[in-house]
């Protein structure tokens, strides 16, 4: 690949240090500079040019920008880096809020740019083999998607709550997985570190084509789950990501009383780095290659989903997503 982008990560915490290492490498990319507030992180750069923030970050000339910055600062970056004309790829969640959200969505689309959300664990590649298999048709009709995220504290997430960090990947799978969109939820969270934001949240949502979506996430637990199932007409469909494997449980028959499983198939799924597939994705995105970025819109749609947990668990009512605002009918 003879085209070379230029390109830059401000935000150089643990996402922005992986961006960075990974940019470093890629085919057709070119790392021009990084950016963080922090000189200990700068002095880190090997090499690469280092500048305090985006107003220096922009006196260089780039393609693309990678932001990696805490949650709060998205938006201010993000509609700088569009004011430029600056294509970027902007960590997850999106904004701290659904209107900046969709003013960042605003910001692209009337700029004529290209912005993408970080949801990589569409790109871990046991869940997105799930995902093609799914809509292929593979398992038939899909009726419900549940899944399981568990892990400790991360010490490096202090901005938001475990719904926002975590959950939100769980809400884009459900949407992604299934081509539907949420319609409503009902949760329940809790905090027990004795932190300001919660720490575990459970969640049911209701899906445009009436499936149903189960979450369940955590940050205080001894132990690592990345769990994503699909009931099926076809059976259970577990994907595992951490060990990168599929198992089917073929019912063997049509869904009702009468379903048997008929056997069982694990399998490993081989693939590269979920950041790495992402950034040639990108890449391949600014270049007019086929590729399967996930929106700004997108981006948008899991931060509208994440709020509607929050004011559900909030109220201890269902909340619409329509008269949330995001939808709209």
């Amino acid at each position: 690949m003879t085209t070379s982008l230029k390109a830059a990560v401000i935000g150089l915490g643990w996402a922005g240090s992986v961006h960075t290492r990974v940019l470093s490498s890629l085919d057709g990319v070119s790392l021009v500079a990084v950016a963080d507030t922090d000189p200990g992180r700068r002095s880190r750069s090997n090499g690469v040019r280092t500048v305090r923030g985006i107003d220096e970050l922009l006196d260089i000339e780039l393609d693309y920008c990678v932001v990696a910055t805490p949650t709060a600062e998205h938006e201010r970056i993000g509609v700088a880096l569009a004011a430029a004309g600056v294509h970027a790829l902007i960590e997850k969640p999106l904004a701290s809020s659904l209107p900046a959200a969709l003013r960042l969505v605003e910001a692209f689309e009337h700029a004529g740019l290209i912005g993408s959300v970080g949801h990589t664990e569409r790109r871990n590649p046991a869940v997105r083999e799930l995902g093609v298999r799914l809509r292929g048709g593979d398992f038939g009709a899909v009726y419900q998607v549940a899944t399981r995220r568990h892990s400790p504290f991360p010490d490096r997430i202090r901005d938001v709550g475990v719904v926002a960090d975590i959950a939100i990947h769980d809400v884009d799978l459900a949407t992604w997985l299934t081509g539907r969109q949420i319609i409503s939820v009902a949760a329940q969270v809790s905090s027990v570190s004795g932190g300001p934001h919660e720490d575990l949240a459970a969640a049911v949502l209701r899906l445009s084509g009436g499936e149903i979506a189960d979450i369940q996430v955590s940050r205080i637990s001894p132990y690592k789950e990345r769990i994503v199932i699909a009931h099926t007409a076809k059976g259970y469909v577990m994907a595992d990501a951490l060990t990168r494997t599929i198992t089917h449980y073929d019912n063997g028959d049509a869904p009702g009383t009468a379903v048997s499983m008929r056997k069982i198939t694990t399998y490993e799924v081989p693939g590269a780095e979920p950041f790495r597939t992402q950034h040639e994705a990108f890449r391949d995105a600014l270049l007019g290659l086929p590729n399967d970025i996930v929106t700004l819109r997108q981006g948008a749609a899991a931060v509208a989903a994440t709020e509607a947990i929050l004011a559900a668990a909030r109220t201890g009512t269902y909340v619409s997503l329509i008269d949330h605002g995001f939808i709209r009918q």
